[in-house]
Formats: C-alpha cells, structure tokens, sequence
C-alpha cells in the first residue's frame, strides 16, 4: 500500500540518496544529477512550490514536486521531477504520484500542466504519453566547451548592467519573448527580485552589449552548478570517438572538451537572453565573454536550453556546440494547452 503525503525535512537525505540511484537515460546515454545537500533548494526559487513524498511502510521510495505559475487568471503548474526507488518502480507508484499533481492542478484551477523530459530518458517519455501528456515541444540544450580564448577584440560596448540601465535591459527582453508562451513579461522591479533570487546567478552576472549608448543585446550568466552537478553513467559511442580522437590531436592543438563517464562536471548556462535582430554580433560577444571567463576560471562547460526557432540557434552554431535534446509535453486540467509553437525557457526549469 502505497501513501502519498507532503514532504518533510527528514525525507531530504532519503530522496537525495534515491536520486543518485536514479540515472536519467537508456542504454546508450545516460546521466544522473547531485543536488548537493538540499533537495528543496531548486523550488525555493520559485514563489509557490510542493513536494509529496510516496511511502511503502513507512519508508520514502519517492516524490514528485511542483511549481504553480504564471498570473492569477492564467495559472499553470510545472512538473519539476518525478522519482522512483529503483527497487519500487514498475508499481503504480510514478502513477499515483503524478495523479497527485493533476489533483493540486484541479484544486489550483490551473489550465494546464506540463514538464520536461530529457530525450533519451525513454522510461519517462512512455510514461507522459501513458498518462495523456502530448509531446508538444523539442527543447535544444546546446553544450560548449571553453577550450580556447576568443579573439577579445569588439564592435560594442559590453559591460554589467548598471541598475540605471535595467530599465532598458527590460523592454529589450520583452520585446524578443513576446508573445510565447509561458513568458510573464517583467517589470524592472520583478526581473529584479528573480534575477538575484536565482543562486548562482544575480544582477552582477548580467550583461548588455551597447551600440552607440543603446542596448541591443543582453544576457545573464548563470553559475546553475550551485544546485546541480552532472556525470554521464552512459556515454553516447560517438562521444567516446570524438573524445579519443580529440585527445590525440590535443598533443598538436587546443581541442574541445567531452564529457567523460562518471565525471562529474560543472555547466554554466546563458540565460534570458535577448539581442536586436540586426545585432546578432553583439549576442555573439557576450558568448564570446561567457567562454573566456569559463577558459580563465578553468570551469567546464556553458551553454543554454532554448526553443530550437529561437534566432539565438543561428549564432550559437559558430561556437559548435554538442547538441542534446528535451522534450515538453503537456496536458491540459482547467482548461486547454496553449499553443506551443514558441516558448520561453524558464531558467529555472532547467534543473533537471
């Protein structure tokens, strides 16, 4: 018998213990996520969150937590993680939990909820479709390793915001998301308080680039390995190629980094970014910089989760980027799913 009840503070090590045994992937790729010493630390970050917790005789085997979003007359809940004990799936138990958060949706009168899988994570995926999710959306995490400096010179003015500038950051980043869906557009005051709410990140890692004293490009750079660390406990074959074949020529020349299984690695990621469509070579500096900080801190990788019809894509490629895919999926509670056609990546849902 299975009992679903709300989280408690003594269930913290239990579920950070279950989600080390609980790789997200298949045979071929695989990786599994360590949240360091809080599992709640991801939902602090956003204003309204629950975790319950499945019990088989008084022991946790799992939970599933959410986030309720958007504005008062368009609520919507984000399904932020759903984790089984390996000993007790194939249960019901995914089941059960999940049919809790549709119930919270019902009660909340949000119009819809929905999720992100990781592409390979192929048990997850079955699971979605099995419970009427629609896969409505492919999502695009674009991978960089800093392996070398780019070339410093510039065309703007690139620079940490000045709060006298936010303003203007602002209108330029509701200008570039309006109209997709999931997208609040902000005030100074709210990108304020969600940009230094977010660990890791913080008004001090956000940039502009500036043409003539305007701001035509911007974004932040967020340090996400403050909540989670990744490995990859199955590495795609043609990974392990590129990283033989890298390593051979790393003796003659400076050659990007691949991951390597169970390593654990460090992602920084490029997030709520924004530029003026005549100035893609303004986003292209900022990356620049976000590389050279990566290559002078000796860190890993950066990169970014966005729509793949995001014109970010365009300058992103000349970076060659290692591509991995996730996917939405989403099912409709009060209401209906909004059309999907384009979408804003919140960065916080990005903790997978």
């Amino acid at each position: 018998m299975v009992n679903i009840r709300p989280f408690k503070e003594q269930d913290n090590e239990t579920l950070l213990n279950i989600e080390r045994m609980c790789p997200q992937g298949n045979e071929e790729c695989a990786m599994v996520i360590d949240k360091g010493p809080d599992i709640t630390a991801r939902y602090d970050l956003y204003d309204n969150w629950e975790i319950r917790v499945a019990e088989v005789d008084d022991e946790a085997v799992g939970w599933i937590g959410w986030t309720l979003k958007g504005e008062p007359e368009q609520r919507y809940m984000y399904i932020a993680e759903v984790m089984v004990h390996p000993e007790h799936r194939r249960k019901g138990i995914a089941v059960e939990l999940i049919r809790e958060a549709e119930k919270a949706a019902h009660e909340a009168k949000a119009s819809h909820i929905y999720c992100y899988a990781y592409g390979p994570n192929e048990a997850f995926l079955k699971l979605c479709e099995k419970l009427g999710c629609i896969r409505e959306k492919e999502i695009q995490i674009l991978a960089m390793s800093a392996y070398k400096k780019e070339h410093s010179e510039r065309e703007y003015d690139l620079e940490r915001i000045d709060p006298k500038d936010l303003p203007e950051a602002v209108k330029l980043i509701n200008s570039y998301y309006e109209g997709r869906t999931h997208f609040v557009p902000f005030t100074t005051s709210s990108f304020k308080t969600y940009v230094n709410r977010v660990l890791g990140y913080g008004l001090e890692n956000f940039l502009v680039a500036k043409w003539r004293d305007k701001i035509v490009a911007c974004g932040g750079f967020w340090d996400s390995s403050v909540l989670m660390e990744m490995t990859y406990t199955k590495e795609p074959m043609m990974w392990k190629i590129m990283a033989n074949a890298y390593g051979i020529l790393r003796h003659f020349t400076s050659m990007p980094k691949v991951p390597t299984e169970n390593e654990f690695f460090k992602f920084h990621s490029v997030v709520d970014h924004a530029f003026e469509p005549e100035h893609e070579l303004a986003m292209e500096e900022i990356l620049n910089y976000c590389n050279n900080l990566m290559f002078d801190t000796k860190c890993d990788f950066f990169g970014m989760y966005t729509d793949p019809d995001d014109p970010v894509i365009k300058v992103v490629r000349k970076f060659k980027p290692l591509k991995e895919n996730m996917y939405l999926y989403a099912k409709p509670i009060a209401g209906k799913v909004p059309g999907l056609g384009n979408i804003y990546v919140d960065c916080r849902d990005t903790i997978l």
